[in-house]
């Protein structure tokens, strides 16, 4: 099973188990191996024993918590994987899966009443409609593995200030605003009584980072672990700041615009011209301006509140293409 990072926790297991469900794995008996509950190699300990709960209803499959065997298996892949007896859970997916909006894992009673205790506590009532933001920054990586150099993935990055309009928009139509994300984030500059810094807060935790995207009308977030719960609860989502270019969002109802692309001479790359040449495909930031002098351009503060007025329309049945949107 893939258990450290938050996204392969939730989206690969979830696929797994969506296959299962509607028939496209061949019909064996199936022994999902993660780690101990309690290992380092565990991103969310929740969300694991969710999968362990919805394996328990699922006919030939079961789940083992041991680090022996999971790092057995790690070492041995090459040999297992030739003799058939192992089963790659970094599979490839396909967005029509995901998009088929079924169910895997849920929250029980008992985890939902103690979800709506914690968010009354915050507080949040429960009359408001919540939308849940997120702005990818270095700073959970360089401080998870610090050994580590992550400015590959820094083109990924985007600044929360950009999100200011858009909050205030979502306020003024009655929602609560909750960031997600690292606790080692920057604070937005911006107060409000309806937006509340979740990822700085004391109420952090594991669970809740769950059920704060499980309760919300939508997410706004760029390319995250934290935002690719929203697809596991089938929560709709707006993608913003979206790279690098082979990325989309998976879920039933989701939408993104993705950062632009600029040349080394600072113009901005047509659609029709990345789509036909790789270079505009790698995943490795730092090659990309070395080798081509191509660079990510964010998208700007009016992009993402034009991005979060349509999918608030969409959620509340009130968008409407216009005849420009039609014709095209």
């Amino acid at each position: 099973m893939s258990t450290d990072r938050l996204g392969h926790l939730s989206l690969n297991n979830h696929l797994f188990f969506i296959r299962r469900k509607i028939g496209a794995l061949e019909n064996l008996n199936y022994l999902l191996i993660s780690p101990s509950i309690k290992s380092k190699k565990v991103a969310n300990i929740p969300l694991l024993l969710m999968f362990i709960a919805y394996s328990k209803k699922v006919e030939n499959v079961r789940i083992i918590c041991s680090s022996f065997l999971y790092f057995l298996f790690a070492f041995f892949q090459g040999e297992f994987r030739n003799s058939q007896l192992l089963f790659d859970m970094t599979m490839e997916s396909k967005e029509s899966e995901f998009s088929l909006g079924i169910k895997t894992v849920s929250f029980n009673e008992k985890q939902k009443k103690y979800g709506e205790k914690i968010l009354n506590r915050m507080p949040i009532s429960p009359n408001k409609k919540i939308v849940t933001i997120f702005a990818r920054d270095p700073s959970y990586l360089n401080n998870r593995y610090p050994k580590k150099d992550w400015s590959y993935h820094s083109y990924r990055d985007c600044d929360i200030e950009t999100y200011i309009r858009a909050i205030k928009y979502l306020i003024s139509k009655d929602y609560i605003v909750l960031r997600i994300g690292s606790e080692y984030s920057k604070k937005l500059n911006f107060t409000d009584e309806n937006y509340f810094e979740y990822s700085l807060s004391d109420y952090k935790s594991a669970f809740m980072d769950l059920f704060i995207i499980y309760k919300s009308k939508f997410v706004i977030g760029s390319t995250s672990g934290a935002t690719d719960i929203a697809a596991l609860f089938n929560v709709p989502f707006v993608g913003v700041n979206y790279a690098p270019f082979v990325e989309s969002p998976l879920g039933k109802e989701d939408m993104f615009i993705q950062k632009k692309i600029i040349n080394s001479k600072g113009e901005i790359v047509p659609y029709k011209d990345i789509i036909s040449d790789s270079k505009y495909y790698l995943f490795d930031g730092n090659k990309m301006e070395h080798l081509y002098g191509i660079k990510y351009l964010d998208n700007s503060a009016e992009e993402i509140l034009d991005a979060t007025i349509e999918m608030d329309n969409i959620v509340n049945g009130d968008f409407v293409l216009n005849k420009n949107q039609k014709k095209l």
